[in-house]
């Protein structure tokens, strides 16, 4: 199934990680490592989507990854708890937020989003 412009994408497959991430070269991309059963990602959801919501697709992009399917990634990128916001641009992680920590996610988003052509509009996941 296709997502719809900002909407957080899930990554099922390593296949689909792979593709999604050369189709990527210029844009954010946040990384949410997150499980389904985890009480922290439950109550960060309803922000993420929201943020998600609120990215123009050419500019950045949310996508979930579950611990649970790529540990390995997971252990690569030193994902300790849960859920951990990786921010990757250029295919380089430029930050890290760990938590239940809106005010820090969405300050770094903000800071790493691309400079568009016209004014930059912060994003807002209050």
């Amino acid at each position: 199934m296709m997502a719809r412009p900002g909407a957080v994408k899930n990554i099922e497959s390593w296949d689909e990680f792979t593709k999604h991430f050369v189709k990527s070269e210029d844009k954010l991309v946040v990384l949410v490592f997150m499980a389904p059963w985890s009480e922290p990602w439950k109550l960060m959801r309803p922000a993420v989507e929201k943020m998600a919501s609120g990215l123009k697709s050419e500019e950045a992009e949310v996508c979930t990854i579950s611990v649970d399917r790529f540990n390995t990634l997971g252990r690569l990128l030193r994902v300790e708890a849960l859920p951990t916001f990786v921010l990757v641009k250029r295919h380089r992680a430029v930050a890290r937020v760990v938590g239940v920590n809106r005010d820090d996610l969405h300050s770094s988003i903000n800071k790493h989003l691309a400079p568009p052509s016209s004014s930059p509009q912060p994003i807002n996941i209050s």
